[in-house]
C-alpha cells in the first residue's frame, strides 16, 4: 500500500496544526464556559459588603484568573462556598439559579455521575427550603440513584436524612421510615457526626408523635456522639433538650438539673435566645416541684434582662407566648393578655417577613425558568434558521434520493412480486398434496384406532365373561364347600376350620384381585373414563365408579354379580342408588347416559 508523503502538499502541515489547534481552542472553550459563565454569575449575585461577601468575591475572581478547575473541583467550591453563602443569607432562588445552571451544563457534558451528585443535594435542599417540595424530591432521589449504584454507603445515608426532614411536615412516619435507614447505615459506618444527627432528628419526629420515652432515649443517645470541647454550644443545647423531655415526663428534678447545667454555659455566653427558652423551662419545673421562689426568679429575669435585650424576634414570640400561658394558668389575665398582644404582633410581623421572603424567592425562581426558556427558543430559532438556510439544498437532494430509491423499489417489487407469485404457486399445489396426505394419514390412523379399540373391547367383554365362567365355578364350589361344612362331624373341628378358610380366600380372591385387574385392562380401552365421571358426579363413590365400568362395557347384572362375588339382588339395589345418584331419566339406561354424558 502506497503512504501519504505530506511533503508533496507544502501547505498540509500548516493547515493540519491551524486545525488542531482550533479543536483545542474549542475544546477548552466548550469546558470552561460553563465554569466561567457560572461563577460570573455568581459574583453578579453577590449584594452585600461585609467581610464574608468581599472574600467570596476575592476567591471567585483569584478562579476566574485559572484557566480551567476539574469538574469534581468546581461542584465542591459551588457546594462549600457559594450554595452555602447565599443559604445562609435567606436567598435559596440565587442557589436554585446558580446550581439549576451548573446541573444542566454538566449533565449536557455527560460529567462523571458522583460530581452531579453533589450539585444535586443542595439543589434539592433549597428547593425544600422555598417550599418546592416535589421539585426537591425529584433532585433528591437523582442523587438517590447514583448513590446506590455506585454503593456510596456514606452518601446513600445522608441522603435518606435529608428526604426524612423532607418529609417531616408532610408525612411523620415516612420521615421516621427514611430516618431509621439512614441511622441503620451510620450504625455500621461508625460515623459519629451523621449518628449524632440521626439520633437528633429521630428524637424530634418522636416528640412530634408524643411519644416522650422513645424522643428522650434518642436525645440520649444524640448526646453521646456530641463533644463538650469541640461543640460546647450543641452540647448544652442537647442538655436543654433533654431537660425539656424530662419535664413532659413528669420528671422535674431530673429537668431542673440538666437544664440549670445548660444555663451556667449560655449565661457565660451570653446567648440571650437560648437562656429564654431555659428559664421558661425552669419556671414550669420548678412550679411542679414547688419552688414558687425559684420560679419568680426566672420570670423576672426574662421580663426584666432577658426580653428588653433579645434581638431574635421568633424567639421573642416563642417566650411572649409561653409567658402567656403562665400567666393564664395563673390568673393574672392582664400580664397574659399583655404578653399575648406583644406576641400576636411579632408573629405577624414574622409572617409577613416570610411571605414576603418566600415571594421574593419563588418570583427570583419563576424569572429564572423564563429566562431558560427564553434561551432555549432563541437557541431553537438560531436551530430553526440554520435549517431553512440548507433547506432547499436537502430537498433537492431528498428528492433526487426518494426518485432513485422510487425506480429501484419498483424493479425490485415487481421481480419479488413475480418471484411470489410462482413460489405462492408452489406452494398452494404443496399445501394441497401435504392436504390430502394428511387425510389419508388421519383415516388410516382413525381405521387403526377403531380396531384397537373394537379388539380391546372384544379382550375386555371376553376378560369379564372368563372370570364370570370362573367366578361361576369358584361360587358353585363354594356352595359345594358349604354343604360339606354341614355334612361333616360337629366335632370334627380342624376340618370344619380349613374348609372356612378356604371359603374366605376364595371369596377375598373374587372382591379384591378380580377388580385390581379389571380396572387395569379397562383404564387401557377407556384411560379418561374415572376423570370424566369425577367431573359429572364429584361424590360418587369407588364402588359406584366400578359399578359403572361394567355397566358401560355391557356386562348384566348376574355376570357382575359373579364377577364382585356379590348376591343378584345386592347388585340391582345398587344400580338403582347409581341411577338417582346421577339423577338418570326413567326413560334411558345408565349404560347411554354414561356414554351420553361422557361423549366417549
Amino acid at each position: 500500500m502506497a503512504s501519504f508523503n505530506y511533503k508533496s502538499y507544502p501547505l498540509f502541515r500548516p493547515i493540519l496544526l491551524i486545525s488542531l489547534l482550533l479543536s483545542a481552542i474549542i475544546a477548552y472553550a466548550n469546558t470552561d464556559t460553563l465554569q466561567v459563565t457560572t461563577l460570573q454569575k455568581a459574583h453578579r449575585l453577590i449584594e452585600g459588603n461585609d467581610s464574608t461577601s468581599q472574600a467570596l468575591r476575592q476567591r471567585i475572581d483569584s478562579l476566574n484568573n485559572i484557566q480551567q478547575m476539574s469538574d469534581s473541583a468546581f461542584a465542591v467550591f459551588l457546594s462549600r462556598n457559594i450554595g452555602t453563602y447565599f443559604r445562609l443569607q435567606g436567598q435559596q432562588s440565587n442557589v436554585i439559579e446558580i446550581f439549576a445552571d451548573a446541573v444542566h451544563g454538566l449533565e449536557q457534558k455527560k460529567c462523571r455521575p458522583n460530581v452531579l451528585m453533589r450539585l444535586y443535594l443542595p439543589l434539592g435542599a433549597a428547593f425544600e427550603e422555598v417550599g418546592l417540595w416535589s421539585s426537591a424530591m425529584e433532585y433528591y432521589h437523582k442523587a438517590l440513584r447514583i448513590a446506590e449504584d455506585n454503593n456510596l454507603q456514606a452518601d446513600i445515608a445522608r441522603i435518606y436524612n435529608n428526604i426524612g426532614a423532607a418529609y417531616y411536615d408532610i408525612d411523620i412516619k415516612k420521615s421516621e421510615h427514611y430516618m431509621n435507614k439512614s441511622l441503620d447505615i451510620n450504625s455500621k459506618l461508625g460515623d459519629k457526626t451523621e449518628l449524632f444527627l440521626n439520633y437528633n432528628n429521630l428524637a424530634a419526629i418522636y416528640l412530634e408523635q408524643k411519644n416522650y420515652d422513645e424522643a428522650l432515649d434518642y436525645a440520649l443517645k444524640s448526646l453521646q456522639f456530641t463533644d463538650r470541647k469541640e461543640d460546647p454550644e450543641m452540647y448544652h443545647s442537647m442538655l436543654y433538650n433533654i431537660g425539656s423531655l424530662y419535664l413532659l415526663l413528669n420528671e422535674p428534678h431530673l429537668s431542673v438539673s440538666y437544664m440549670n447545667n445548660a444555663k451556667d454555659y449560655f449565661e457565660k455566653a451570653n446567648n440571650l435566645s437560648e437562656l429564654s427558652m431555659l428559664h421558661i423551662g425552669l419556671i414550669e419545673a420548678h412550679e411542679k416541684l414547688g419552688n414558687s421562689s425559684l420560679a419568680n426568679m426566672s420570670l423576672h429575669f426574662i421580663e426584666d434582662s432577658l426580653l428588653p435585650h433579645i434581638n431574635n424576634s421568633e424567639v421573642e414570640a416563642d417566650t411572649r407566648t409561653k409567658l402567656a400561658a403562665y400567666y393564664e394558668n395563673k390568673n393574672n389575665y392582664v400580664m397574659a393578655l399583655r404578653h399575648l398582644k406583644e406576641a400576636s404582633i411579632l408573629k405577624d410581623s414574622l409572617t409577613k417577613a416570610n411571605d414576603a421572603w418566600r415571594v421574593n424567592n419563588l418570583e427570583r425562581i419563576y424569572d429564572n425558568e423564563q429566562k431558560l426558556r427564553e434561551n432555549a427558543l432563541v437557541i431553537n430559532e438560531m436551530k430553526l434558521s440554520k435549517m431553512r438556510a440548507n433547506r432547499s439544498v436537502i430537498i433537492v437532494v431528498i428528492a433526487l434520493i426518494a426518485s432513485i430509491v422510487f425506480i429501484v423499489f419498483l424493479f425490485i417489487r415487481s421481480r419479488l412480486q413475480n418471484k411470489l407469485h410462482r413460489t405462492n404457486t408452489q406452494l398452494v399445489e404443496q399445501q394441497l398434496a401435504l392436504q390430502e396426505k394428511e387425510k389419508e394419514l388421519q383415516q388410516i390412523k382413525e381405521k387403526e384406532l377403531s380396531r384397537t379399540i373394537d379388539q380391546k373391547n372384544r379382550e375386555l367383554s371376553s376378560y369379564a365373561l372368563s372370570h364370570t365362567k370362573d367366578n361361576e365355578f369358584l361360587i358353585q364350589l363354594s356352595e359345594e364347600l358349604k354343604k360339606l361344612l354341614l355334612e361333616i362331624n360337629p366335632r370334627n373341628k380342624e376340618h370344619k376350620e380349613h374348609i372356612r378358610n378356604i371359603l374366605a380366600q376364595i371369596k377375598q380372591h373374587n372382591t379384591v384381585d378380580n377388580w385390581k385387574e379389571f380396572r387395569y385392562y379397562f383404564e387401557q380401552v377407556h384411560p379418561s373414563f374415572y376423570e370424566r365421571l369425577d367431573e359429572i358426579s364429584p361424590g360418587i363413590t369407588q364402588h359406584q365408579k366400578r359399578l359403572c365400568a361394567m355397566l358401560y362395557i355391557g356386562l348384566s347384572t348376574k355376570e357382575i354379580s359373579s364377577i364382585t362375588f356379590r348376591e343378584v339382588r345386592s347388585i340391582e339395589s345398587a344400580r338403582n342408588r347409581l341411577r338417582k345418584k346421577l339423577q338418570v331419566p326413567a326413560e334411558e339406561s345408565i349404560q347411554e347416559f354414561i356414554s351420553r354424558k361422557l361423549d366417549i
